[in-house]
């Protein structure tokens, strides 16, 4: 019996091993000329631009709504949940939800933590409404708040015409902010953008995450937000990982990032600390 079941395992290993090598990484060209990148040699790891192409008047705008406070009842703006100086998110759980980060979120198919959300302006409208986030109950509530502001208001009717001042335009504004958040310049984009950004350990680390497979489901721009797990996670984004508080592994969330990677299919690194050390290393460049 116990030699049945070892040879089971060993078929089922070699079967998934076999999967594994199968892996093709997502195909993006599409998406890399809309978003304005530069795929260069490497078509699955690239540069992130500083933003990508948007409208500059609306994402303006759009700054003022994202730290705006008046949009709901309970005195919160986008910039309370997603501050910028912590990688746009405060590492809490609201509504008994993880705060995503802001940055780099424009690349994402799958958002909220469930991946429910399958496009970014539906996401920012969920935002506004949701009583967990912001809360304002609809978009007329949200633009009743903040109608006091006769400056931003005008804002609007100037930059998108006549009746200007509505909920479609409220998130569009949003959402031409949120492209041009970005983290970019850092050492893996230099590294992609074919300059010698990455020390030796990085380096080795970031040999680790390609050998592993990581990219299959940390994949796009910012290394994750587009697939759900088989436990129905969506997959977070790796970018930016080094100025968050709190990190996902097996659908639990842990204050140490070693631990959450400790959870990760294909982290078993035996005894093997030069190498788990360096993944560790290559992630918090990311």
């Amino acid at each position: 019996v116990a030699f049945a079941a070892v040879a089971l395992c060993f078929l089922v290993n070699r079967r998934m091993a076999a999967k594994r090598g199968a892996y093709v990484p997502e195909d993006l060209s599409a998406q890399y000329a809309q978003w304005g990148i530069e795929p260069g040699a490497m078509k699955e790891f690239v540069a992130l631009p500083t933003s990508v192409p948007h409208d500059f008047m609306a994402a303006k705008i759009g700054e003022d709504v994202f730290l705006s406070r008046k949009m709901g009842p309970y005195r919160r703006s986008c910039a309370t949940c997603h501050p910028l100086n912590c990688g746009g998110t405060d590492g809490l759980r609201h509504g008994g939800t993880l705060t995503r980060p802001a940055m780099n979120a424009v690349f994402g198919t799958a958002y909220l933590h469930d991946g429910s959300i399958k496009d970014f302006p539906s996401l920012v409208r969920r935002m506004i409404e949701d009583e967990r986030f912001i809360g304002a109950g609809s978009l007329a509530n949200a633009l009743a708040g903040i109608s006091g502001n006769g400056t931003m208001r005008k804002r609007f009717d100037v930059h998108y015409g006549d009746g200007g001042f509505s909920g479609s335009n409220l998130v569009d504004s949003v959402v031409n902010y949120s492209c041009t958040l970005m983290t970019a310049n850092g050492p893996f984009d230099r590294f992609c953008g074919g300059r010698d950004a990455l020390s030796p350990e990085r380096l080795q680390g970031f040999r680790e995450f390609r050998d592993r497979r990581c990219a299959r489901c940390h994949s796009g721009p910012a290394l994750g937000m587009r697939k759900i797990t088989e436990n129905g996670v969506r997959v977070p984004a790796l970018r930016g990982l080094s100025k968050r508080r709190l990190y996902e592994g097996g659908g639990n969330l842990y204050s140490d990032l070693a631990a959450a990677v400790a959870m990760m299919p294909g982290s078993d690194f035996g005894d093997d600390d030069a190498s788990r050390l360096a993944l560790l290393a290559f992630l918090r460049c990311l």
